[in-house]
């Protein structure tokens, strides 16, 4: 009888280990996700495709004259950049494709489309198309210079 009672009272494991055992689990697996996830953003932003590269900004603009638009353009990206498509309210400008080396300006004049009804004071949208498919949107006030 003896032996069945002693049975009966025995734990497997005490309650400070099995704590220890939990807490050492949920570490490892806390450590397992940290680098799983750097190795996957690190990938990530590493080997970015060309539109992660390309940047550009719009320096000046002169649009005092409601039937041109002249744009001065700078390549402040880490890779050089090949307009292939201007459009101003989403009506192409028509502008011959051009490539902007780094760090430097390039400068557009065109017609404003007949598609676009131009007002003076008013907003409108801007945006480069680049040959990779990068898109830069920029406002633009007509009467203006900026």
């Amino acid at each position: 009888m003896k032996i069945g009672k002693l049975r009966i009272r025995r734990k497997a494991l005490s309650p400070v280990i099995a704590t220890l055992l939990m807490v050492a689990i949920a570490v490892a697996a806390a450590i397992i996700t940290y680098v799983w996830s750097m190795g996957l953003l690190g990938g990530l932003m590493g080997t970015g495709g060309a539109q992660t590269k390309e940047q550009l900004i719009l320096e000046a603009y002169d649009f005092k004259a409601l039937s041109a638009l002249q744009l001065t353009i700078r390549n402040v990206g880490s890779s050089s950049v090949t307009i292939a498509a201007i459009y101003l309210e989403g009506a192409t400008a028509g502008v011959a494709a051009s490539t902007v080396p780094i760090g430097s300006l390039a400068v557009y004049s065109f017609a404003v489309p007949g598609a676009v009804t131009v007002t003076s004071g008013a907003s409108y949208v801007l945006k480069l198309v680049t040959a990779t498919g990068g898109t830069f949107s920029f406002s633009v006030v007509a009467g203006k210079a900026g």
